[in-house]
């Protein structure tokens, strides 16, 4: 479906979600008409994925479809770093990087017995960026267990989910991903996927998935004490962003540059009466590489707003006056 429901919120982030809470969102998106949940091991160190697996046992299997991703795997612990970042979640759990050929195995195994599935549709290689070994290592093990799994028919399509073109673009020549779920890099605010990943990608045939679409919330309400790519937009955004490992932010990137453009955006929302959120959720649909944005949701409510604000489509003059003002690049597609 175009919109697929993010669990890392009823994983409990960045709030705790308790169960019942979580089946009312799972419930809402359904009866929406939402079939795309896209979930993962690191989301509440399995609790995501166990909270989907329930909700959807009493569905037939052929009318939905599920992602999750490979690349972490679920420990015991004593003491866990992720019950502190994925609130309510196990106290004994946490979360290991293994892009390991037996890692993946093991992480693919365990979610499916989270999930209660006998497979899974879309299977995405998570956050390989995360320190400088993780790409060899996901070359040399990870995409090759992906391949057997796919080859086995227990997945049906191999992705890659990252917060960045660069690396994605590097997986694009391989040759052997269906699809990528790219974060925060084509949005209303950010079109830098347009420079190289969104080409390659038209030219091998691999569509976007994409996540993000708010920008870390900036779309929603652009104030200084917004967010952008996780980090706050404070004087300090540039360094916090470069050490995160997120992503390596460009030159001329800074917290005003990102701060002034989107609220021009909203003054011009303002103008023509619609709302930052609004055009946030359908920009990225102009380009048909996009077949899904993933928005992560934690109540009913936002669900149900989310839909209103995708199924009421702003007028074409509204994009014709971003565009012509240069607020979102020429490259993009308005029809």
């Amino acid at each position: 479906t175009e919109i697929g429901l993010g669990t890392a919120p009823i994983g409990g982030w960045p709030i705790e979600v308790n169960e019942e809470e979580a089946f009312k969102t799972l419930e809402t998106a359904w009866d929406q008409g939402i079939r795309y949940f896209d979930t993962a091991p690191l989301y509440g160190s399995g609790m995501a994925e166990i909270r989907v697996g329930k909700y959807l046992q009493s569905k037939n299997r052929d009318d939905f479809v599920v992602s999750t991703k490979v690349g972490r795997l679920i420990i015991d612990t004593e003491e866990s770093k992720a019950a502190q970042k994925f609130l309510g979640s196990p106290k004994n759990k946490d979360s290991q990087f293994d892009f390991s050929y037996d890692g993946v195995m093991q992480s693919f195994e365990d979610s499916l017995e989270r999930l209660k599935l006998d497979r899974v549709d879309i299977l995405h290689l998570h956050d390989p960026d995360n320190h400088p070994d993780h790409f060899e290592e996901a070359k040399k093990g990870a995409i090759k267990a992906m391949l057997k799994l796919k080859e086995e028919g227990l997945v049906r399509a191999l992705g890659c989910g990252l917060n960045q073109n660069e690396m994605l673009v590097e997986f694009a020549k391989m040759g052997c991903f269906d699809c990528f779920l790219l974060a925060g890099r084509y949005t209303l605010l950010d079109q830098t996927s347009l420079d190289e990943l969104i080409p390659i990608c038209e030219k091998n045939n691999i569509s976007l998935i994409l996540g993000g679409v708010f920008n870390s919330g900036i779309l929603i309400n652009p104030s200084p004490e917004s967010y952008f790519d996780y980090i706050k937009l404070d004087s300090d955004w540039f360094k916090n962003l470069e050490e995160s490992l997120v992503r390596k932010p460009k030159s001329y990137e800074s917290a005003d540059y990102w701060l002034n453009k989107a609220k021009n955006i909203k003054s011009v929302c303002d103008t023509f009466e619609t709302t930052l959120k609004k055009a946030a959720i359908q920009f990225p649909y102009f380009n048909s590489i996009v077949s899904s944005c993933v928005l992560g949701m934690n109540t009913a409510q936002q669900v149900n707003d989310n839909i209103s604000d995708y199924n009421h489509k702003l007028p074409g003059e509204f994009w014709q006056f971003l565009y012509d003002n240069e607020l979102i690049d020429k490259r993009s597609k308005l029809k």
